[in-house]
């Protein structure tokens, strides 16, 4: 209780003053017991609105000048090895951003019926077309042609629009095309590829099913998912040049984990002990949630260090700047990001990303988007359907994000299923997975998570953020601080804890 009131009579001082604490400043003074006059006297002299960790320093008596542990190691290795020069600094950027494939300033919604028939038309058209690929979908005809020869055995391309089952057991899909619809009906008779692809089936996916007309029912004998092909190869680069991969930092909460993300940038910068590692990261892929963002949520403004949005990406801002000048760094969008929640995301206005646009080494992207780093192909996706996914199929969980992200895959759609996600109806798909990625890197759930599906490198890249009253409320356990390091050559992920 006692340290209680004195964290509060710390953050009012700082609040009656104007200038904002960062969770790993007040970390720092709780710890060394630092006089918070003093400091705000010095903040308020330099005209600072921002007190961090770093800044804290020089109030600690031998800090400053005092390297720490990992630092002298650091040191100690490159003494080891006088001029010898740093991997990724020396090699030239291949970074691609695949500009058509991201909806910055190109929305065309106006949220009327019309847009939302378009979207549900081009969705259809684009997986039609993936799943056409297949031998057995090929010849596929409309639902209006099956009708009028019902004795013939064919195949259909579909969208469902819903799933049932009887008292009596029989399950059934009513599904249409541009030409019609009709009702699927899926026979339990221990066909158990079926019958699990059938429990998997999420509404508004498109599916291809062959079979044959009985009275008014179409007799499902199999079902096909678009998927990825079996024989799906992968791009690897010509060198040991190395990508790490980051989301959810949420900047401006009082859960950010500031200390730990400046050991990070620290590893960067090759102060740690892991400097024939660090040295080979050429790039960083932030997959959304720069910052907390502000009324995203009710009750959002107690929880958080930095109240002001302007403020937060600032903040952002600043940490960014400490990466090396050699590395590419790509910043996507998140649902904590000051976008439109509706997804295909836009990219951060600069009038409010400020500082991120004048540095020469950050790409801000919406979200999705497709990078291309040394050849090998990323999709960037947030992940903010993944709760509908989770929650729609019991093989899926919060524990393991991947095997949702998976999911995806098989559907190849970002948003399976409309309803509970937030989607923007435009002209151009940009949800839809035409081309097959060599890394699928997600975010949103706060968990790591890792797997290999038919040559795709899948990965959640978690948080730098402690766990919330939501969570905790959830049963959620986040696995924070944790950065998946991909080698580019060999596909090879390290995951780094800080």
């Amino acid at each position: 209780m006692v340290l209680l009131d004195i964290g509060n009579e710390v953050a009012r001082k700082f609040a009656e003053n104007g200038i904002v604490l960062s969770s790993g400043g007040f970390d720092r003074i709780s710890q060394h017991e630092l006089d918070v006059n003093k400091i705000l006297k010095v903040a308020k002299d330099r005209k600072l609105w921002l007190v961090t960790d770093e800044f804290l320093q020089e109030f600690v008596p031998g800090e400053r000048g005092t390297e720490s542990i990992d630092e002298k190691k650091a040191d100690e290795v490159q003494v080891k090895r006088p001029g010898k020069s740093i991997f990724a600094k020396e090699i030239d950027s291949e970074l691609k951003i695949y500009e058509e494939r991201d909806i910055t300033k190109k929305s065309t919604c106006e949220g009327k019926i019309e847009d939302f028939v378009g979207y549900f038309n081009k969705k259809y058209q684009n997986v039609r077309e993936i799943l056409r690929d297949r031998d057995v979908l090929k010849g596929s005809v409309p639902i209006s042609a099956v009708k009028k020869h019902p004795e013939d055995v064919t195949s259909i391309i579909v969208m469902v629009t819903d799933k049932r089952e009887s008292r009596n057991g029989y399950r059934f899909l009513e599904v249409e095309d541009p030409s019609g619809d009709m009702t699927v009906l899926v026979p339990k008779d221990n066909n158990r590829p079926m019958d699990e692809l059938y429990s998997r089936i999420m509404l508004d996916e498109v599916i291809g099913i062959m079979g044959k007309m009985h009275k008014d029912l179409f007799i499902a004998s199999e079902i096909f998912q678009p998927d990825i092909p079996l024989d799906n190869k992968t791009n690897s680069a010509d060198e040991e040049v190395c990508m790490a991969l980051l989301s959810d930092i949420h900047v401006g909460s009082y859960l950010f984990l500031e200390k730990e993300f400046n050991h990070f940038l620290d590893c960067l910068n090759l102060k740690c002990n892991n400097h024939e590692k660090f040295q080979k990261i050429k790039y960083i892929l932030v997959a959304g949630d720069l910052v907390d963002g502000v009324g995203i949520y009710p009750k959002q403004e107690e929880e958080l260090s930095i109240p002001d949005i302007y403020k937060q990406y600032d903040f952002f801002a600043s940490l960014i700047e400490r990466v090396p000048d050699y590395i590419e760094v790509v910043l996507a969008m998140g649902n904590h990001d000051a976008v439109r929640g509706a997804e295909p995301q836009p990219r951060l206005d600069k009038d409010i990303g400020g500082r991120l646009y004048d540095l020469d080494n950050v790409h801000v992207v919406g979200n999705p988007a497709t990078v291309s780093t040394h050849g090998v192909k990323t999709l960037m996706y947030h992940g903010a359907s993944l709760d509908t996914t989770i929650g729609s199929l019991a093989n899926c969980t919060y524990s393991r994000p991947e095997t949702a992200m998976i999911e995806y895959f098989k559907r190849r759609y970002l948003i399976p299923s409309y309803g509970n996600d937030n989607i923007s109806p435009e002209r151009e798909d940009y949800l839809v997975i035409k081309d097959i990625p060599d890394i699928f890197h997600a975010g949103h759930v706060h968990t790591n998570g890792y797997a290999d599906y038919r040559g795709v490198k899948i990965i959640n890249s978690g948080t730098f953020q402690a766990r919330t009253k939501f969570q905790e409320a959830q049963g959620h356990e986040p696995t924070p601080a944790r950065v998946p390091v991909m080698n580019l050559m060999s596909h090879e992920v390290s995951v780094v804890h800080f």
